[in-house]
């Protein structure tokens, strides 16, 4: 009669075992902190070398587009100097100051003219609305010029009292010409201001306008405010007050 021995259960791998049905992976080797840390540092330092090399490159890249940008924006301001059909930088700075001294005449001139009209004697005999603007007439000839009047000589002119307010007020309007002067001047080219009218005439369109609600049709009585010109053009038409 014949035993057979019992077959050993085969050895199971050292690097796994069955333990309830369940398989357990072998141990994962993790880093220390000390060398998670060194790593992450090396990585940090290699990115902060890579951020500083683009950022000088971009820095050089700009440098050089700005460098071009400008070479570009003089050789296009020599050009466009060069031509009578199209508005180079001057030209464009003093229609934009040829807007300001209309400004300067319609609001802080007119103003003026108004509050002190009826403060002096000159044309007494005209009505209000014509006053006014005749006193406009003369305080444009004493602050728009190659060189505006001292405050003392507007004010005596105008025939005003000498009060330290009327002082005052013909102090700033003074001061604001003179800075535009100084502005026109900086400009550059040839500017002046046309003064040169004929009383009686109808109005020339080309470079003049009736002013406020003159009527454009009826003949020329004085003149408001002058043109503005620049290199003989005309960049802001004479005021003209007709009836």
């Amino acid at each position: 009669m014949f035993f057979l021995e019992p077959r050993e259960k085969p050895q199971q791998p050292a690097s796994w075992r069955e333990d309830d049905g369940d398989v357990q992976l072998p141990p994962v080797a993790v880093p220390s902190t000390e060398e998670a840390l060194e790593a992450a540092l090396q990585r940090i330092g290699t990115l902060e070398f890579e951020v500083r090399r683009g950022a000088g490159e971009h820095q050089r890249m700009w440098s050089h587009i700005s460098r071009l940008e400008r070479q570009l924006g003089t050789l296009l301001a020599s050009q466009l100097d060069q031509r009578d059909d199209l508005a180079g930088t001057q030209h464009c700075e003093h229609q934009e100051l040829a807007r300001q001294t209309r400004t300067l005449v319609e609001q802080q001139f007119q103003n003026f003219a108004r509050r002190y009209s009826d403060r002096t004697d000159l044309a007494p005999h005209r009505p209000r609305r014509e006053r006014t603007a005749y006193l406009m007439s003369v305080l444009t000839r004493q602050l728009l010029g190659k060189r505006p009047a001292s405050s003392w000589s507007i004010q005596q002119t105008l025939r005003l009292t000498e009060e330290p307010a009327i002082e005052a007020t013909i102090n700033r309007l003074r001061t604001g010409c003179v800075d535009l002067m100084e502005r026109i001047a900086q400009a550059g080219l040839s500017h002046e201001w046309n003064y040169d009218h004929i009383a009686g005439k109808h109005l020339d369109l080309d470079r003049q306008e009736a002013w406020g609600a003159c009527d454009p049709k009826a003949p020329v009585s004085f003149l408001v405010a002058p043109a503005y010109l620049v290199n003989g053009r005309f960049y802001g038409r004479q005021l003209v007050y007709t009836a």
